[in-house]
């Protein structure tokens, strides 16, 4: 199998549905695009993960010492001994949309091609983690770094997926830095506002200091549009400003200033009602909505979405969705 991109989904902002936009992409690429995916949830909240599993499958891998606050927490120990094996924790066949057995996974037959989500799920613990993160180096005799477990103990996995999609804080911490240390790519969902917007140049600040200090090839894939109002003059001004705000973020960083998607998700209520795990849709277009929202059903904004991720990581661009195409052009007004 041909490894793809490993993508970091980052906002120093919360509720600007990273987390939905993270889950729904990983559907997408799985289950209508034949991919295999592997969901990173890195965030304390553990969002992502109860989406996937749900909370009898989370406290199970938490009493298993089987997430990703273990692996820290083994390494702040400091003493040799470990609970943490990434072959274990990692989860899979997760999602609703599943339709194979995790127990069958193993049965099939070599070769056997079909599109999958699996799961390294986070933990509260990791709330206690992130304050002693800077620990890691001198309880690990210096072999280990505070923004390298990931890297260490977890990527050597990444070869058997298509894509892997990191959820990470709302923060910068060691615990991101994780994610982007072994990224590709990073992805700012935001909500078209100030508040949701805010942090962008921060994040572009800082990055661009640790990918110099860190020497890595991380990118900003671009910005993604969520939760958007058509009502809201609030939206329309911040979908006007944006460009102007990134060209400004990004001018010292390196980078280019990285794209505004085309695609651009509307505020549904079939996609917080998808973050639901204990509900058993029949089929993608039931769970992320058949209702029509702005002329296009709801579900196929998740498309749109996955196509053009797609399109960015080879080199392509898309022409602008209908429903992107009026919401720019109602942001000029």
């Amino acid at each position: 199998m041909l490894f793809r991109s490993v993508i970091s989904f980052i906002n120093l902002k919360g509720g600007v549905a990273k987390t939905t936009a993270t889950v729904q992409l990983a559907d997408t690429l799985a289950f209508m695009k034949q991919k295999r995916v592997l969901v990173i949830d890195l965030d304390p909240q553990t969002n992502a993960t109860l989406a996937l599993i749900g909370e009898d499958r989370w406290e199970q891998a938490d009493d298993d010492g089987q997430t990703l606050a273990h692996l820290f927490l083994d390494l702040l120990r400091g003493d040799g001994t470990f609970t943490f094996d990434a072959t274990q924790a990692i989860i899979r066949g997760v999602s609703n949309l599943n339709r194979v057995p995790p127990e069958m996974i193993d049965q099939l037959p070599e070769g056997t091609r079909y599109g999958r989500v699996d799961l390294l799920p986070s933990s509260i613990r990791l709330i206690d983690v992130q304050d002693r993160m800077q620990d890691i180096a001198g309880r690990s005799h210096y072999s280990v770094g505070p923004m390298e477990a990931v890297k260490k103990f977890v990527a050597p996995a990444f070869s058997a997926y298509d894509y892997v999609l990191i959820d990470c804080p709302p923060n910068l911490g060691f615990v991101t830095q994780n994610g982007l240390e072994v990224s590709d790519h990073y992805l700012i969902p935001t909500i078209p506002d100030r508040l949701s917007t805010y942090g962008i140049p921060q994040i572009a600040a800082r990055i661009a200091q640790i990918r110099r200090a860190r020497d890595l090839r991380l990118r900003c894939l671009g910005v993604l549009i969520t939760k958007y109002q058509s009502q809201s003059a609030q939206h329309r001004q911040g979908l006007q400003r944006l460009p102007d705000d990134l060209r400004v973020a990004f001018e010292t960083t390196g980078e280019d200033t990285p794209p505004i998607l085309t695609t651009v998700l509307p505020q549904t209520n079939a996609s917080a009602e998808a973050m639901t795990s204990d509900r058993a849709p029949a089929n993608y277009r039931e769970k992320y909505g058949s209702g029509v929202v702005a002329g296009q059903a709801a579900y196929k904004y998740g498309l749109d979405l996955a196509d053009e991720i797609e399109d960015l990581l080879g080199g392509q661009t898309r022409a602008p969705s209908p429903f992107s195409q009026w919401a720019q052009a109602m942001g000029g007004r």
